[in-house]
């Protein structure tokens, strides 16, 4: 006999939510609505009601998936009543929103809940969030997907098995175009740092732990606005130097992990995945140089999707079949403290 599919509302309808998935070039599925309607979201969750306060995106919602929706007030209270049967809530509505829907999930008692990065505008909010959530025994996620993509699962793996050899450095760059910033560029604050940025400090977290900040700069195109660019040096509690560049003023967008072992570099990108090892140098002798090659067992592409990864892990926890959870809400309280360790700098 099957489980019960997961019953699921999504709150917020736009980009992340819905929309991206008409993006031809994205690997599908892409989106929250897109793993539910996938064969595999079929299977285990059943899609209850999209939620969003701008009647356009309803309506686009509606037309793309022919489900139900529910226009939110402009006071933001979700229309859902306790009584209702909901078993998890993904919250995909703009950053500066997102404590504020899950204290109402948490207090409607829904257990189980998805919410997209960052998970608040500060590590105190986060820490209000873990707070509702430990009192009602409440599974929280964010969706930090890099953790869940079976390529970067593997270069961690190989790491933490020492196939890479020793990490000795990690240069981490998040390029962004300020022509078309959204809501990092907003009143609410926060820039490309805390909205893209959060990305890399997750990787970084995941890899080496929470590291020092030693020194940080910004630049902010006017006083009293968000920052444009952020360069930080971290240093993990294993002394590996760590450089995170953040910038939402270039004309191209690129994510880029640029790993250095003792042995090894690694490049983890949007632009696709690279592995050199050292080998005898052809160039000078006695010398070793770096030499391109693909690893086995690396993950064919086909098989990658970080999407799919994290919805995995949350029908597996939701029925007992394991208690393993990928980015924590104790952990993204630590990557908002090393963001705002930046900003204080």
């Amino acid at each position: 006999m099957n489980p019960p599919k997961i019953k699921t509302i999504l709150i917020g309808l736009g980009r992340i939510a819905s929309k991206l998935e008409n993006d031809q070039y994205r690997k599908k599925p892409c989106t929250h609505m897109g793993v539910l309607m996938s064969s595999f979201g079929k299977k285990h969750f059943e899609f209850l009601c999209g939620y969003d306060k701008n009647s356009e995106a309803c309506l686009s919602f509606q037309n793309q998936w022919k489900k139900e929706y529910k226009t939110v007030p402009e006071n933001g209270i979700l229309p859902v009543d306790k009584s209702e049967s909901i078993d998890l809530a993904i919250i995909a509505t703009p950053s500066h929103t997102h404590e504020f829907y899950a204290k109402q999930c948490l207090k409607l008692g829904i257990r189980h809940v998805l919410i997209e990065k960052p998970v608040a505008m500060s590590s105190k909010g986060a820490k209000v969030i873990a707070t509702l959530a430990k009192k009602s025994n409440a599974n929280i996620w964010i969706n930090h997907e890099r953790r869940y993509h079976p390529s970067y699962k593997f270069v961690k793996n190989e790491l933490i098995n020492g196939n890479f050899g020793k990490i000795q450095s990690i240069r981490a760059s998040v390029f962004t175009s300020a022509k078309n910033p959204g809501i990092a560029f907003s009143k609410f604050g926060g820039g490309p740092l805390l909205h893209d940025g959060t990305h890399a400090l997750d990787l970084i977290h995941w890899l080496v732990g929470k590291p020092k900040l030693m020194k940080a700069r910004m630049e902010r195109p006017k006083k009293g606005m968000v920052e444009s660019r952020a360069f930080a040096y971290f240093q993990s509690n294993s002394n590996i130097d760590i450089i995170l560049d953040v910038s939402g003023g270039r004309k191209y967008f690129q994510f880029e992990l640029d790993i250095h072992t003792n042995s090894h570099r690694i490049i983890c990108s949007n632009d696709g995945f690279q592995f050199f090892q050292s080998v005898p140098s052809k160039l000078y002798q006695g010398f070793q140089s770096l030499k391109s090659y693909i690893p086995k067992q690396f993950p064919k592409p086909e098989t990658s999707n970080a999407f799919l990864g994290i919805y995995k892990e949350i029908k597996e926890v939701f029925h007992g079949e394991s208690n393993t959870m990928e980015g924590t809400l104790a952990d993204n309280i630590q990557i908002l403290e090393s963001i705002e360790s930046i900003y204080r700098h």
